[in-house]
């Protein structure tokens, strides 16, 4: 069998803080062998990986990738941390310090494929290079507290304290690549109750078009009554235009984006309802039943023909998915109330 003319070489940051440095022509199978434990690697065994921390991808032989490997190993710390930052490039230091010329491009590897939906806590998420391709400090600030306090007792305690104020700063959910990038396939966007705005800005950041509204934009002037504001964000992360539900039927030609929409409020089903009278097509939806929206709402979803569905790396004890439907009717008494 002719050997593969590509091979990854990536670099493990592991839960004692060290690094682990290997190369593999399958990437993903590499990475899930790290994961569960299932490789020869005894030191992985002993220290589970927690991120990927830089991974490139070579065009060259098995040898160069094991020469390039060893090259890697043998660095001291600040070196290799050098190198996780992307302050040195990994092609250059080659040339350097083996004397030829190699071509290795850096690799966008998000660690997502084959983990199950009971284990997408987003205390094992292991964020990798191309995370960082997307504007996302809430992921950033989120691992840093994990890994400021990974394998302590009271880490748990510790996520459900800090909870509030992360969703008051930034959202209810937590972007991750994989999440973006499927929604960003469905651009040009459109989104009804946007709070903060900071989904709009990481999917914007990834390349996507999107309009956000929400009927009370966080970040102006305060309101003589509390309630009269936007309750639960401060601040805005993108530009969020003033207004409600209806909007949603200005914009047949752009896919409906909910995220979030307020637990016991009608917003979401009207928002549905006023998109699809229109003739929109397509809605994405993140949540979770009980969690989001009304009984109408979901009641609606159960009727649409869903596309894709996608657990969330989520908050612990927060079941919460990504879903994405094709919108042929709506049925209903709120759909009948609003016409």
């Amino acid at each position: 069998m002719k050997k593969p003319e590509r091979w990854f070489i990536y670099m493990l940051e592991c839960e004692n803080g060290s690094y682990y440095t290997g190369f593999t022509d399958d990437m993903a199978r590499r990475y899930a062998e790290h994961r569960k434990g299932t490789i020869k690697s005894k030191f992985t065994r002993s220290f589970k990986p927690v991120r990927v921390a830089r991974c490139w991808r070579l065009a060259g032989s098995r040898g160069t990738a094991l020469k390039i490997e060893r090259l890697i190993q043998g660095m001291d710390r600040k070196k290799k941390d050098v190198i996780v930052a992307g302050r040195a490039g990994l092609e250059d230091i080659v040339r350097e310090s083996l004397g030829y010329d190699v071509v290795i491009e850096p690799y966008d590897f998000a660690p997502d494929g084959g983990v199950p939906d009971d284990e997408r806590d987003i205390t094992r998420y292991l964020a990798g290079e191309a995370d960082r391709s997307v504007r996302n400090p809430y992921l950033e600030a989120v691992i840093s507290l994990v890994d400021g306090h990974r394998g302590r007792a009271d880490l748990a305690r510790l996520m459900s304290e800090k909870k509030g104020d992360f969703v008051s700063r930034y959202a209810f959910s937590i972007p991750t690549i994989d999440v973006v990038r499927e929604i960003v396939r469905y651009s040009p966007l459109v989104e009804i109750g946007a709070g903060s705005g900071y989904w709009a800005m990481c999917l914007v950041s990834a390349g996507a078009d999107i309009i956000a509204y929400d009927k009370r934009p966080p970040g102006g002037e305060p309101p003589w009554e509390w309630h009269d504001g936007n309750r639960w964000f401060d601040d805005t992360w993108f530009q969020v235009h003033e207004g409600d539900e209806s909007m949603a039927g200005r914009y047949p030609e752009r896919t409906l984006f909910l995220c979030w929409p307020p637990l016991y409020d009608p917003m979401a089903a009207s928002a549905l309802c006023h998109y699809r009278e229109v003739g929109g097509k397509t809605l994405i939806y993140v949540g979770g039943s009980g969690l989001t929206a009304d009984d109408d709402f979901h009641r609606e979803l159960r009727s649409q023909k869903m596309i894709r569905s996608v657990k969330l790396w989520s908050w612990p004890g927060t079941d919460e998915r990504m879903m994405i439907f094709s919108i042929h009717r709506l049925s209903g008494r709120h759909g009948e109330a609003s016409r």
